[in-house]
């Protein structure tokens, strides 16, 4: 059985659990369906943003759990009167795990905000970007969450459509372990040598 097939296994036995409880247990309410740590320490990081981030790509999606918190954070951050606007996308191959992940974005009350695209993470960045949904500069928030291998470049193909601005922020999980190592040499080289961007980072434990 391949890992692709055991993850939509464990995605369809979550996605049954949750179906089985009342619907008003989660029905508008993220935080009842999502509780990851790691977010409400990237929290922090966002609140530094001024004005509040409004876009978010989030790399891999699995069932869109962290995409449900991404986008009830930046609804919090901007305020419940001013949601026009605010876009997260999460990027996911499987389309089992893209409807389960839909269904829950819908229960969570984020549909118009939290958005699924099918598909990989580079062939959707640029069909969002050909669309116009996404714009150059127009990328507050980019979290990377999924296979390290492409953590680099998925990174220089945002530089190359230019969807970065001056105090974007670019988070990424795991990179020391199991690692990511040539997207943190890149990031603490400060990126390319020639071009647009330079890059500060932190670590967090």
């Amino acid at each position: 059985m391949s890992e692709s097939v055991i993850i939509e296994i464990k995605a369809k036995a979550l996605h049954e659990h949750i179906s089985s409880k009342p619907t008003d247990t989660f029905a508008g309410k993220p935080r009842g369906l999502v509780k990851d740590a790691k977010i409400e320490v990237s929290k922090q990081y966002l609140e530094r943003i001024d004005p509040p981030p409004k876009a978010l790509i989030r790399f891999g999606g699995y069932v869109g759990a962290s995409a449900i918190a991404w986008g009830a954070i930046l609804r919090e951050l901007n305020g419940a009167g001013s949601a026009v606007g605010i876009k997260a996308y999460t990027f996911e191959l499987s389309s089992v795990n893209a409807s389960i992940a839909r269904d829950f974005i819908r229960r969570a009350g984020l549909e118009d905000i939290v958005h699924v695209v099918e598909g990989s993470a580079a062939h959707s960045l640029r069909i969002l970007f050909e669309e116009g949904r996404l714009r150059k500069g127009g990328v507050d928030v980019a979290f990377s969450d999924y296979w390290e291998k492409f953590y680099l470049p998925d990174l220089q193909l945002c530089e190359d459509l230019g969807l970065f601005r001056k105090g974007s922020k670019v988070i990424a999980d795991n990179t020391d372990f199991p690692g990511a190592p040539a997207y943190l040499e890149y990031v603490k080289a400060g990126g390319r040598q020639r071009g647009p961007y330079r890059y500060e980072s932190e670590s967090v434990e």
